[in-house]
């Protein structure tokens, strides 16, 4: 591991109080309500010492986007390590995205924001760069799970299938659900009463569809989620009282 010297971690914990400076202002209005005026005063820097850090305030809301990814790697990286069999860790990661969900919130929410062209548009190559690679790191984890069971003989991919295709159709799955379940207001008027529910059911019918083994069994899928649910919200509880983690571009 690398050690900061003492500007880096300036920088870093200058970074982080005009990123929680900004969040309630994203939470309260999106990317239109935040003002670099407003943060300055709020935090008793300049107006310049911001603008050092962050050219503009859509930059602000990328670097909280690539900090809301870093903590989703890492809960997927602890659900892996929860699971014995491939099956057990693909729906341990899976777990990961609806804790991620509902106990990291403002992470979701900015991840959302930050994908609107509008903005994203006017962020720094750089700071995109850091979000990027934290979303490829996400989807390196799945593709190392889906990637072992195949080496342990769980999964046999049919001809033209690659894992790819089997990540793809898992982030479809949860990220377009959970999307669907936090801005549509109409699911329950077709029957949909526990999005997160019909995501699960959904994402074990794929698996069963490419025969991942072992097949779903409720039971046993149940109990697992019951043994970790509450470890992987303990989880999102120490990420939520973490401040600093790297989202500059400044070395």
């Amino acid at each position: 591991m690398d050690v900061l010297t003492p500007k880096q971690i300036e920088i870093r914990q200058r970074e982080s109080r005009i990123l929680a400076a900004a969040l309630p202002m994203i939470r309260r209005g999106g990317v239109s309500a935040v003002s670099m005026d407003a943060i300055a005063k709020k935090i008793r820097y300049t107006r310049g010492t911001v603008y050092n850090h962050f050219p503009n305030k859509e930059d602000i809301v990328l670097s909280l986007a690539a900090r809301a990814s870093a903590r989703r790697v890492e809960l997927f990286k602890y659900g892996v390590t929860l699971g014995k069999a491939s099956r057990e860790k693909i729906a341990a990661i899976g777990i990961a995205c609806e804790v991620y969900v509902h106990e990291l919130p403002d992470d979701f929410s900015v991840e959302q924001v930050i994908r609107h062209d509008s903005v994203w548009q006017k962020t720094s190559a750089g700071r995109r760069d850091v979000l990027m690679q934290c979303e490829n790191e996400c989807i390196g984890v799945v593709g190392a799970v889906i990637e072992t069971a195949i080496e342990q003989g769980d999964l046999q991919l049919p001809r033209g299938k690659q894992v790819a295709d089997v990540v793809m159709g898992l982030w479809s799955l949860t990220y377009g659900g959970h999307v669907l379940a936090a801005t549509s207001p109409s699911l329950s008027e077709i029957g949909i009463h526990d999005p997160d529910q019909a995501i699960r059911r959904n994402c074990n019918a794929m698996l069963d569809g490419i025969g991942w083994q072992p097949l779903f069994d409720s039971s046993r899928y149940n109990r697992y989620v019951k043994r970790i649910l509450p470890l992987m919200r303990q989880k999102a509880d120490e990420l939520k009282r973490q401040t600093g983690l790297a989202t500059s571009t400044e070395t």
